[in-house]
Formats: C-alpha cells, structure tokens, sequence
C-alpha cells in the first residue's frame, strides 16, 4: 500500500506588538508586526506631531502683545507731588473730589384715603346672602352685592352652623334668604324640620337686616315626597308671615311645568333656576324701601 503523506503546513507569524498570530504573511510588514498595529503606530505618530505644534503655536501666540491692548500704567509713585511753596508762607491745597453717590432712597408705602369720607352720610350697603342646597346651584342674582352659597345635601341645621361660622368673622348682611327643606323632608320627620327651619330664620336675623325663606319646588319623584313637600310649602306660607320672615312662593311658578324640573323630579333645570332668581330679585325690589 503506497503511504499517505498530509501536507506540511508553514509555521504561523506573530506580531511583536499585540502577538496575534496568522498564518498568512500578506499581513504582516517587514518590520514583524501586523498591519493593524503598523497604523495604530502611524497614527501616534501623527497626533503627537499636532500636540507638538499647538503648544508651540500657544506659547508664540502668548508672548506676542494683542493688537489694540493698553500698556500698564506706571505705578503710581507713593508719596504725594510736592507743593510749590507759596510767598507768606500759605499753601494751597486741593481737595480730592470723590465720585458723587446718590442717596439711598427708602419708598414707604403711601396711605390713601378719602378725606370726605366721614363727611358722608351714607353707609356702605350690606350685601345680600342667598345660602341653601343644591337647588341653588344655578341660582345667579343681578342684583349688585348679592353672595350665592350652595352646600349640596345640606339641611337646615347645615345651613345654621355655616351662619355661625360666618358670624365668627362678624359678618352682617342687608338681608338673608333661606333656600332648604328639601333633604330635611326626606327624613319623614316633618315636625323636627319644622323645629330646624325655625331655628336657622331667627340664628339669620341676629345677623341680618331682614330673612327671606324660599319656598320649596314641586317633588314629583313619588307621591309620599310630593305630599311631604306640598305640606312643608303650606306651613311655611302661614308660619313666615306670621314670624316677621319673607315668604318666596315658588310652588305655583313651577307647577304644571315640566321643564323646569330636571327628570330627577327635584333639582331645576337652567330655566328653572333662572325663573328661581327672578322670583328673588322680585321679591328684594319690593321688599326695599
């Protein structure tokens, strides 16, 4: 059998620099390394030659004077000019005049006020409080100084402690109007809402002119509530008047008319609280003297 004989194969070059070996010679240069580090090298090379050049370049730039720089001015000699004496024995001396500063000027805060004032015999007018439930929520009167508080959910004993917290800061108004009973008459306890509503209309004088209750809208969510409000409306159209407190009717404006009660059957639509504010700017004009 004739012998296999396999291929000898070259020893493999390695570069002196990174010691990556290969068999192929094409990839190295005739100093032993490999073309790779021969241009890292080359590349050194070129950079520092350009770091040479900047610093030169830097430290001429840094000797030579800029064109149009002022030269130092000579110091100036420490002891002061000699005066030339003056026959008599006088000298004249001159004053050194120092830049002027201009004063410091403290603004403080001017007061104004009108003189005649006290002269006046018209007192500023009060304004006029519109305070309730949700039912005013909509609610917006023309009339000049005229405050709409809305407290949704709110029932009469709300609407009293709201009132005293407004007393705390001795709030006084013009007149006051009352627009609640509402949430009260669902808790079918109709004489301790009639207890509460008088509570807050007498609590409203001590710190008003005049109080004004708005009476209830019509409830047509179910016969039980259209009963219940129905008879808070009536009681309150005898029991107003006969306690020095204005009486809104709001019942038979609304009555019969369905759009202006929103389909919840309680609260107003937007024509609804505004036929609400009319009745109350009427009943104010009418009410002033």
């Amino acid at each position: 059998m004739a012998s296999l004989t396999s291929p000898t194969l070259s020893s493999p070059l390695s570069c002196s620099v990174c010691q990556m070996f290969s068999y192929s010679s094409s990839s190295f240069s005739e100093n032993g390394k490999c073309i790779k580090c021969n241009l890292f090298v080359a590349l050194e090379a070129r950079v520092s030659d350009l770091e040479a050049r900047y610093r030169t370049t830097e430290k001429s730039v840094s000797k030579s004077p800029v064109a149009g720089a002022v030269p130092p001015k000579a110091a100036v000699a420490s002891h002061p000019p000699v005066v030339p004496e003056q026959p008599g024995g006088w000298v004249t001396v001159r004053r050194r005049h120092s830049p002027k500063q201009k004063p410091t000027v403290h603004h403080q805060p001017l007061h104004v006020s009108n003189r005649f004032s006290p002269l006046s015999d018209t007192p500023a007018e009060r304004p006029t409080l519109v305070i309730g439930s949700s039912i005013l929520r909509n609610v917006k009167l023309a009339t000049p100084g005229t405050i709409v508080k809305c407290i949704p959910g709110a029932r009469a004993g709300d609407i009293e402690s709201n009132l005293k917290l407004l007393a705390k800061d001795k709030r006084r108004y013009n007149k006051i109007i009352i627009h609640v009973g509402g949430n009260d008459t669902r808790l079918r306890q109709s004489e301790v809402t009639k207890v509460n509503v008088s509570s807050v209309c007498e609590y409203a004088k001590t710190m008003s002119d005049s109080v004004i209750f708005s009476g209830p809208l019509p409830n047509v969510t179910s016969d039980d509530m259209y009963s219940r409000m129905s008879s808070f409306h009536r009681w309150l159209s005898r029991w107003c008047p006969d306690n020095n407190v204005g009486f809104i009717n709001n019942w038979t404006p609304f009555w019969g008319k369905p759009g202006l009660i929103r389909r919840d059957g309680i609260h107003p639509t937007l024509d609804g609280a505004a036929l609400i504010s009319r009745n109350m700017v009427k009943f104010i004009s009418r009410s002033n003297p």
